[in-house]
């Protein structure tokens, strides 16, 4: 029953809500980039491996990553420096704002499937992201 609601969900994001912003990007094409990025989740963003997956450019990737940002399906958390000294990470994590969502994406019916699944530290750490988030005001995670 879940799983139908999620869809549908999905499916008015993609086919209704998007185009409702002016936004013309084709609904399967944004659909199959939501798709890759849930295998993206809590990984650090890589345009040049997402744009050729999709069969396009870094661009286009970067232009889809922020139309999933901008409606609030995804969080883009930027990278937080403090030894400048020693290898940083300047490109960002992409994190699913909603572990439900991110959980269907990902195919994970129930506990025992999602406590054996790959994903799993990952899905973990997104939901605690959003928790602490929704707790704390005061926390800056780049408005994204």
């Amino acid at each position: 029953m879940a799983w139908r609601w999620l869809d549908a969900y999905r499916r008015s994001i993609v086919e209704r809500d998007i185009p409702g912003y002016g936004l013309r990007v084709p609904a399967a094409t944004l659909d199959r980039f939501w798709n890759f990025l849930a295998h993206w989740h809590g990984q650090t963003w890589n345009a040049a491996e997402l744009g050729r997956a999709l069969g396009g450019s870094p661009g286009t990737a970067t232009h889809y990553r922020d139309i999933l940002a901008g409606t609030y399906m995804i969080r883009v958390l930027q990278p937080w420096f403090e030894n400048l000294s020693k290898r940083q990470t300047k490109a960002p994590k992409i994190y699913f704002r909603d572990s439900g969502l991110l959980h269907r994406f990902l195919g994970i019916g129930d506990m025992e499937s999602l406590r054996a699944h790959p994903r799993y530290g990952a899905s973990w750490e997104g939901y605690a992201l959003e928790q602490i988030l929704a707790v704390d005001d005061e926390i800056d995670a780049h408005r994204s």
